[in-house]
């Protein structure tokens, strides 16, 4: 056992955790005294905070303090450090615990608050909102810690030696797989945890009346709480989502290098929207095919699993005789991202699925209707959302993908996000911002697709004949 490493990475991760936990735990105390058009905004912010690009925000601290930083003259911290490697995994995962948390928080029930109006400030949070949510902050934290645990981008950037970082380094210089096992049993261990851990049953809690408006919430908690709890959601939001975004878009050089960037990278845009969008479709229809079946435990592991150990895993199977066709392509690439992400794509798809309408299944039951009609005419309808929603989060998670790529990016298929981690190495800030630029122009373009296909769809009243029939109804 590497001792110093596994302190490294203890110290790490459980840092990230403790501030990562504590400033949602606030900002999800904030939110729930907010209300409409404030409440989606920073709802909007936090979702977009979690799925920002690791490399992204790595840049943005590195060139705002790094050795010749923005604001290294009058903040003089050490960004490639422990501390600085614990600032910025919190500033990645904080979304986490504050979604966990205000979902919890929606159990509230107006008549908790009408039945003793003296239970205020720390004690309302003692008695009811700690309590209530304490199943979400324990899930929360040991999933924080095990992202974070896990992390391999952020660690290797800022040059701390933590466990995922050094098995790729050992990997890399020796191709021992026993050895490269020996040292990230640690990184397997953890998952199996966070497994067991989620197995238990959520708190249940009664819905028979109406939940508290936020005022009333927002009255009884106190105005030290929630200013308390405004300060730490504005300094997270701003830090993981404001700041990164304003340095990206503000450099003057990054646009300047823009052109050059897509005109240099065209081959690495390529190869990272077909390696995200045929992974996500390669997910979705896995979801379709198996959704009655209980795999959660099987897919959730390797999603938690360190893509490096994935990577290796993928090397020693496939870096065979006689299995070269897949190896050297872009299936092997696939076939990572699909094993990766297949977990959120499917748990989001089978859900879906499994929640259609009883009665429309039964009437399609009834009519003798295939698997296919049943799927096309009843399950479609209802869950087509909620499954676009699944194929666009597995597109990020592949798009943004460094860790699983890095060992087995076959010849000549680098992608945008390879890419920029290779240069952040090297100090090219100007193009890694370009870069990022594009491949978040390559995250949005599925959206705008969609927007297009929607906006161009004919309305039933283009239709002269749907026009004449209409006039007809309205004239009855």
């Amino acid at each position: 056992m590497n001792w110093p490493l596994l302190w490294n990475s203890l110290l790490v991760s459980g840092g990230a955790t403790v501030c990562a936990v504590a400033g949602g735990l606030l900002a999800a105390l904030w939110f729930a005294c907010l209300e409409g058009r404030a409440r989606a905004i920073f709802l909007a912010a936090a979702v977009a905070a979690l799925v920002l690009p690791p490399f992204l925000v790595v840049n943005c601290w590195m060139e705002l303090l790094g050795e010749k930083g923005l604001w290294r003259h009058w903040l003089p911290v050490n960004i490639y450090s422990l501390g600085g490697a614990i600032w910025i995994l919190a500033l990645l995962n904080w979304p986490l615990s504050f979604l966990f948390v205000s979902a919890a928080w929606r159990r509230v029930q107006a008549a908790q608050l009408e039945v003793d109006p003296l239970l205020e400030g720390r004690f309302l949070l003692r008695w009811l909102l700690l309590p209530l949510a304490r199943t979400a902050l324990a899930q929360s934290t040991i999933l924080t810690l095990v992202l974070t645990l896990n992390n391999f981008a952020v660690p290797a950037l800022l040059q701390v030696k933590v466990f995922p970082a050094e098995v790729w380094v050992r990997f890399n210089t020796t191709f021992d797989y026993g050895a490269a096992l020996a040292l990230s049993w640690p990184l397997i261990l953890a998952p199996l945890l966070l497994m067991l851990c989620f197995r238990g049953g959520e708190t249940s809690w009664s819905w028979q009346s109406n939940p508290p408006a936020a005022r009333a919430l927002r009255r009884q908690l106190g105005a030290a709480w929630h200013r308390a709890g405004g300060g730490a959601a504005c300094v997270l939001a701003g830090f993981s989502l404001g700041v990164p975004l304003w340095q990206l878009a503000g450099n003057r050089k990054t646009w300047q290098e823009f052109l050059p960037a897509l005109a240099a990278g065209r081959s690495a845009l390529y190869h990272s929207f077909l390696f995200a969008a045929v992974s996500a479709t390669v997910v979705l229809i896995f979801a379709l095919l198996t959704w009655r079946r209980r795999l959660d435990s099987a897919l959730w592991l390797p999603f938690f699993v360190p893509g490096v150990l994935l990577g290796i895993a993928l090397i020693w199977i496939f870096n065979r005789r006689g299995l070269g066709a897949i190896y050297q392509s872009a299936a092997i690439v696939i076939l990572a991202f699909a094993l990766r992400y297949a977990a959120l794509g499917w748990n989001t798809a089978a859900r879906a699925i499994r929640s259609a309408d009883p009665t429309l299944l039964a009437m399609a039951r009834l009519e003798g209707a295939g698997a296919w009609q049943t799927l096309r005419h009843i399950h479609w309808p209802q869950a087509s959302a909620q499954l676009a929603a699944a194929w666009y989060v597995t597109y990020l998670l592949c798009l943004w993908d460094v860790e699983t790529l890095v060992l087995i990016v076959p010849p000549g298929g680098e992608s945008l996000s390879l890419r920029i981690f290779n240069l952040l190495h090297y100090g090219h800030n100007s193009q890694v911002n370009a870069l990022c630029l594009l491949l978040l122009g390559l995250a949005l373009l599925p959206l705008l697709a969609a927007m297009v296909v929607h906006s161009c769809k004919i309305s039933p009243c283009s239709n002269p004949h749907l026009v004449n029939r209409h006039q007809q109804d309205r004239s009855l």
